[in-house]
């Protein structure tokens, strides 16, 4: 295994599609925000808070949208430290909380209940780390081979 560094899965990167969503509702959000600070001016008005309620209620959900289309999720392990993450990233912003890991011990590859094949990664004390999903088996198991090799651990493809 691996004795120094930081090894970054990325399991899930955004489709094409996706990402011009994403850009078009944050798009919107600065448009409306735009538009609101152009034709209101500021007091301290009840009717001028009552807009804002209005007009930030929307803007939550349109940004909600493009957060939804931009996300990525990210898989963190330090083996300087023996620790793992996983890292929600929207942007150049992200979080995520590292928690100890021991010894990996294996990757594998199985079928879950919805027909997906998914990549995990087992340490020694059988505390499983969802790495990938994949509709294709092929996919997954080739993806699951690579990473077991880059993390010199054995691979256990399962049914």
């Amino acid at each position: 295994m691996k004795s120094k560094g930081v090894l970054k899965i990325v399991s899930e990167k955004r489709a094409w599609y996706e990402r011009i969503l994403a850009a078009v509702f944050y798009a919107i959000s600065v448009y409306v925000i735009y538009l609101f600070y152009l034709n209101n001016s500021v007091s301290f008005t009840e009717k001028y808070y009552i807009k804002s309620l209005k007009i930030l209620a929307n803007l939550i959900f349109v940004s909600g949208l493009g957060i939804r289309f931009s996300y990525v999720i990210n898989h963190h392990f330090n083996f300087d430290v023996m620790k793992y993450r996983v890292y929600w990233s929207v942007g150049p912003f992200g979080f995520g909380k590292w928690k100890d890991i021991n010894n990996l011990d294996r990757v594998s590859t199985f079928l879950n209940v919805r027909e997906e094949c998914e990549v995990n990664i087992w340490d020694v004390r059988n505390n499983r780390y969802k790495i990938a999903v994949f509709d294709e088996i092929d996919n997954a198991v080739i993806y699951g081979r690579d990473l077991a090799k880059n993390l010199e651990i054995k691979f256990l493809e399962r049914n």
